[in-house]
Protein backbone atom coordinates (compact mmCIF):
# COMPACT_ATOMS: atom_id res chain seq x y z
CA UNK A 1 0.00 0.00 0.00
CA UNK A 2 1.42 3.77 -0.95
CA UNK A 3 -0.44 6.72 0.76
CA UNK A 4 0.53 10.23 -0.77
CA UNK A 5 0.00 13.11 1.20
CA UNK A 6 0.56 15.85 -1.75
CA UNK A 7 -2.09 16.64 -4.16
CA UNK A 8 -2.26 13.37 -6.17
CA UNK A 9 -3.57 9.88 -5.14
CA UNK A 10 -3.53 7.64 -2.56
CA UNK A 11 -3.73 3.97 -3.59
CA UNK A 12 -4.96 0.83 -2.04
CA UNK A 13 -4.76 -2.57 -2.75
CA UNK A 14 -8.30 -4.70 -2.91
CA UNK A 15 -11.05 -3.77 -1.10
CA UNK A 16 -13.14 -1.10 0.40
CA UNK A 17 -11.45 -2.02 3.99
CA UNK A 18 -7.87 -1.40 2.19
CA UNK A 19 -9.20 2.08 1.34
CA UNK A 20 -10.85 2.59 4.85
CA UNK A 21 -7.17 2.10 6.21
CA UNK A 22 -5.55 4.36 3.39
CA UNK A 23 -7.49 7.13 4.33
CA UNK A 24 -7.01 6.82 7.85
CA UNK A 25 -3.35 6.58 7.59
CA UNK A 26 -3.17 9.85 5.91
CA UNK A 27 -5.70 11.62 7.91
CA UNK A 28 -2.97 10.84 10.85
CA UNK A 29 -0.37 12.60 8.85
CA UNK A 30 -2.54 15.56 7.45
CA UNK A 31 -4.59 16.48 10.99
CA UNK A 32 -3.82 20.14 10.14
CA UNK A 33 -5.37 19.71 6.57
CA UNK A 34 -9.17 20.78 5.66
CA UNK A 35 -10.83 17.20 6.42
CA UNK A 36 -11.53 14.90 3.28
CA UNK A 37 -14.17 12.41 3.48
CA UNK A 38 -12.75 8.72 2.36
CA UNK A 39 -16.03 7.04 3.71
CA UNK A 40 -18.73 7.83 6.22
CA UNK A 41 -18.04 8.20 9.78
CA UNK A 42 -20.45 5.85 11.88
CA UNK A 43 -23.92 7.03 12.08
CA UNK A 44 -23.49 8.57 8.81
CA UNK A 45 -26.72 10.18 7.45
CA UNK A 46 -27.45 12.88 4.75
CA UNK A 47 -27.13 16.36 5.84
CA UNK A 48 -30.76 18.11 4.77
CA UNK A 49 -29.80 21.14 6.74
CA UNK A 50 -29.34 24.91 5.03
CA UNK A 51 -25.19 23.60 5.07
CA UNK A 52 -25.69 20.61 3.67
CA UNK A 53 -27.82 21.20 0.53
CA UNK A 54 -27.20 24.90 0.17
CA UNK A 55 -29.61 26.84 -1.94
CA UNK A 56 -29.00 26.42 -6.24
CA UNK A 57 -28.36 29.10 -8.02
CA UNK A 58 -30.25 29.97 -11.74
CA UNK A 59 -28.24 31.76 -14.18
CA UNK A 60 -24.94 33.27 -14.95
CA UNK A 61 -25.79 36.08 -12.59
CA UNK A 62 -26.75 34.17 -9.37
CA UNK A 63 -23.76 31.64 -9.76
CA UNK A 64 -21.30 34.59 -9.80
CA UNK A 65 -23.40 36.32 -6.55
CA UNK A 66 -22.71 32.87 -5.18
CA UNK A 67 -19.65 31.38 -5.94
CA UNK A 68 -17.66 34.66 -6.94
CA UNK A 69 -14.97 35.26 -9.40
CA UNK A 70 -14.33 32.41 -11.50
CA UNK A 71 -10.81 30.76 -11.66
CA UNK A 72 -9.42 31.73 -7.67
CA UNK A 73 -7.73 29.99 -5.27
CA UNK A 74 -11.35 29.66 -3.18
CA UNK A 75 -12.99 27.84 -6.17
CA UNK A 76 -10.84 24.93 -5.46
CA UNK A 77 -10.06 25.29 -1.62
CA UNK A 78 -12.56 22.36 -0.81
CA UNK A 79 -11.98 18.82 -1.74
CA UNK A 80 -12.93 15.20 -0.96
CA UNK A 81 -11.50 11.46 -1.42
CA UNK A 82 -12.49 9.66 -4.16
CA UNK A 83 -11.84 6.63 -5.49
CA UNK A 84 -11.03 5.48 -8.77
CA UNK A 85 -10.61 9.37 -9.15
CA UNK A 86 -8.00 9.10 -11.86
CA UNK A 87 -7.31 5.23 -12.25
CA UNK A 88 -8.79 1.93 -11.23
CA UNK A 89 -8.31 1.54 -7.53
CA UNK A 90 -6.60 4.96 -6.92
CA UNK A 91 -8.18 7.18 -4.68
CA UNK A 92 -7.38 11.06 -5.19
CA UNK A 93 -8.58 14.30 -3.83
CA UNK A 94 -11.69 15.99 -6.30
CA UNK A 95 -11.75 19.56 -5.71
CA UNK A 96 -14.32 22.37 -5.73
CA UNK A 97 -15.86 25.75 -4.61
CA UNK A 98 -16.55 25.83 -0.45
CA UNK A 99 -20.09 26.59 -1.15
CA UNK A 100 -20.46 23.01 -2.36
CA UNK A 101 -18.42 21.47 0.57
CA UNK A 102 -20.92 19.57 2.63
CA UNK A 103 -23.19 18.19 0.10
CA UNK A 104 -20.41 16.83 -2.37
CA UNK A 105 -17.87 15.77 0.37
CA UNK A 106 -20.54 14.35 3.20
CA UNK A 107 -23.57 14.04 1.73
CA UNK A 108 -22.81 12.27 -1.75
CA UNK A 109 -19.16 11.06 -1.09
CA UNK A 110 -20.64 9.73 2.12
CA UNK A 111 -23.71 8.11 0.65
CA UNK A 112 -21.93 6.45 -2.22
CA UNK A 113 -19.60 4.68 0.97
CA UNK A 114 -22.66 4.20 3.20
CA UNK A 115 -24.66 2.12 0.03
CA UNK A 116 -21.31 -0.31 -0.13
CA UNK A 117 -20.62 1.04 -4.01
CA UNK A 118 -16.89 2.51 -3.88
CA UNK A 119 -16.47 0.46 -6.67
CA UNK A 120 -18.71 2.72 -8.92
CA UNK A 121 -16.57 6.13 -9.70
CA UNK A 122 -14.56 4.91 -12.91
CA UNK A 123 -11.85 7.46 -13.82
CA UNK A 124 -11.91 10.00 -13.67
CA UNK A 125 -13.43 11.71 -11.02
CA UNK A 126 -12.91 15.64 -11.32
CA UNK A 127 -14.40 19.04 -10.37
CA UNK A 128 -12.27 23.05 -10.28
CA UNK A 129 -10.79 23.06 -14.31
CA UNK A 130 -10.39 27.18 -15.20
CA UNK A 131 -11.23 26.85 -18.86
CA UNK A 132 -13.74 27.29 -21.35
CA UNK A 133 -16.80 25.34 -22.41
CA UNK A 134 -15.42 22.74 -24.93
CA UNK A 135 -16.67 24.00 -28.92
CA UNK A 136 -17.54 27.74 -26.60
CA UNK A 137 -16.52 30.70 -25.69
CA UNK A 138 -18.42 31.17 -22.42
CA UNK A 139 -16.46 29.72 -19.23
CA UNK A 140 -17.32 26.50 -17.61
CA UNK A 141 -19.09 26.05 -14.32
CA UNK A 142 -15.67 23.95 -13.79
CA UNK A 143 -14.42 27.62 -13.60
CA UNK A 144 -16.08 28.39 -10.38
CA UNK A 145 -15.30 24.72 -8.70
CA UNK A 146 -19.28 24.38 -8.96
CA UNK A 147 -19.40 21.41 -11.09
CA UNK A 148 -18.32 17.67 -10.74
CA UNK A 149 -17.23 15.37 -13.68
CA UNK A 150 -18.26 11.62 -12.88
CA UNK A 151 -16.53 8.10 -14.48
CA UNK A 152 -15.68 10.44 -17.42
CA UNK A 153 -13.81 8.06 -19.50
CA UNK A 154 -17.29 5.76 -19.96
CA UNK A 155 -19.60 9.17 -20.45
CA UNK A 156 -17.75 11.27 -22.89
CA UNK A 157 -20.03 14.85 -23.55
CA UNK A 158 -22.23 13.54 -26.76
CA UNK A 159 -23.17 10.25 -25.26
CA UNK A 160 -26.71 10.17 -25.03
CA UNK A 161 -26.97 7.96 -22.28
CA UNK A 162 -25.10 6.80 -18.82
CA UNK A 163 -23.12 4.14 -18.76
CA UNK A 164 -23.08 2.68 -15.02
CA UNK A 165 -20.39 0.34 -15.14
CA UNK A 166 -17.85 1.19 -12.32
CA UNK A 167 -14.22 0.27 -11.80
CA UNK A 168 -14.93 -3.24 -10.33
CA UNK A 169 -16.71 -4.36 -13.64
CA UNK A 170 -20.15 -4.04 -11.76
CA UNK A 171 -23.13 -2.19 -13.83
CA UNK A 172 -24.22 -0.03 -11.32
CA UNK A 173 -26.94 1.35 -13.21
CA UNK A 174 -27.95 4.87 -12.97
CA UNK A 175 -26.69 5.03 -9.26
CA UNK A 176 -24.27 7.75 -9.35
CA UNK A 177 -26.15 9.99 -11.28
CA UNK A 178 -29.40 9.59 -8.83
CA UNK A 179 -26.94 10.40 -5.73
CA UNK A 180 -25.81 13.19 -7.79
CA UNK A 181 -29.29 14.48 -8.18
CA UNK A 182 -30.64 12.51 -4.91
CA UNK A 183 -34.40 11.85 -4.37
CA UNK A 184 -36.27 14.35 -2.28
CA UNK A 185 -35.38 16.34 -1.04
CA UNK A 186 -32.07 16.32 -3.79
CA UNK A 187 -28.49 17.08 -3.90
CA UNK A 188 -29.65 19.64 -6.13
CA UNK A 189 -26.69 18.85 -9.13
CA UNK A 190 -27.93 19.47 -12.50
CA UNK A 191 -27.46 16.29 -14.53
CA UNK A 192 -25.58 17.60 -18.56
CA UNK A 193 -27.57 14.77 -19.90
CA UNK A 194 -30.72 17.02 -19.86
CA UNK A 195 -28.83 19.30 -21.84
CA UNK A 196 -29.39 19.36 -26.34
CA UNK A 197 -25.59 17.98 -26.72
CA UNK A 198 -25.80 15.72 -23.77
CA UNK A 199 -22.88 15.92 -21.40
CA UNK A 200 -23.40 12.76 -19.22
CA UNK A 201 -20.36 13.02 -17.03
CA UNK A 202 -21.33 16.69 -15.95
CA UNK A 203 -23.20 17.81 -12.97
CA UNK A 204 -23.53 21.15 -12.04
CA UNK A 205 -24.59 23.57 -8.88
CA UNK A 206 -26.16 25.86 -11.33
CA UNK A 207 -29.10 25.72 -13.67
CA UNK A 208 -30.24 27.89 -16.73
CA UNK A 209 -26.35 28.47 -17.57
Amino acid sequence: MQVRTDRKTVRWAGSGVGLTLACAMWAAAQSASPPALASPEPGWVHDHSAEGIPPRPSGWAEMVDVFGPKCTDKAHSARSLWPSQSEPFTAGYVYYHPYIQRDVGWNIRGHVSDAGKDGAPYPGVGAYNCRLIAGSTSWSVHSWGAAVDTNWQRNPMGQDHWNGKGADGVNYGTFLPDVWRGPAPGHHFFWGINWSRPDPMHFQYVTDY
